[in-house]
């Protein structure tokens, strides 16, 4: 893990591009903490925002986000040579997935599959979900990969008419690796479950500091109160409450 200060490459209102030579490298799945006020001068915004690494590219990371509030317009607002904090990498990350397994994204939890889909062996699936075909971050990147690769839309722009979900069929033996809203989670969950499959997901709360101080992001798993950020974001998902969620 480092703390450091990152320099701007480039951004927009779904990205933004780091130059961090420092990096030690993550697993996907890991975030990082970007704070956007580094030198604290304005206090605005006064917490850093945690991120999954979308990718790491030659001398950078690159993040994947959707303007939700004032922290992530700031993001979007970003310029080249602005300066950032960067703490990471932080938590568990995945493991690897095998021939058979799915990868289910929706959101911004798409942001966490990428480097887990680009490095799967082949036989993995992956499916994306938005409510459009613009809000599936990254589809671009993802359609060239060469994978697997199916998605569905609420407003069937792209893919499938419906959730992604819908097109999530696991096999007993088979993983499926989730992350984004938790309802779509809790369905992952539910039909690996009746499938007799396992299921890992990748939870989103929110977070001050990223390394278990703040207590911030604590969560009810069925063995007493987690952390996202130091036993998660990543878990089995029997591990938590989710017929009582």
């Amino acid at each position: 893990m480092i703390s450091t200060r990152a320099t701007v490459v480039a951004a927009d209102e779904s990205r933004v591009l780091l130059e961090a030579r420092d990096w030690p490298g993550h697993k996907p799945g890991q975030f990082a903490m970007l704070g956007l006020d580094p030198d604290r001068t304005h206090r605005d915004p006064l917490l850093p925002r945690p991120m999954a690494v979308y990718r790491q590219v030659d001398g950078g990371l690159e993040f994947r986000f959707k303007v939700v509030g004032r922290g992530t317009k700031l993001l979007s607002g970003l310029r080249r040579g602005d300066v950032l904090s960067l703490l990471g990498p932080l938590g568990n990350g995945f493991p690897a997935p095998r021939p058979g397994d799915w990868l289910v994204g929706g959101g911004t939890g798409i942001a966490s599959l990428y480097e887990l889909a680009r490095d799967a062996p082949r036989g993995v699936r992956v499916r994306l979900g938005g409510r459009s075909r613009g809000d599936i971050l990254g589809l671009t990147d993802f359609e060239a990969l060469g994978a697997d690769l199916a998605v569905a839309t609420d407003d069937g722009s792209a893919g499938a008419k419906g959730f992604v979900t819908e097109i999530v069929t696991p096999a007993a033996g088979e993983t499926v690796f989730a992350c984004g809203p938790d309802g779509m989670m809790r369905r992952a969950h539910q039909l690996a479950t009746a499938a007799g499959a396992s299921c890992l997901v990748s939870l989103e709360n929110n977070m001050a500091c990223g390394f278990g101080v703040c207590l911030g992001c604590a969560v009810r798993t069925r063995t007493g109160f987690r952390y996202v950020c130091t036993h998660g974001p990543v878990f089995p998902s029997e591990t938590l409450p989710w017929s009582t969620a």
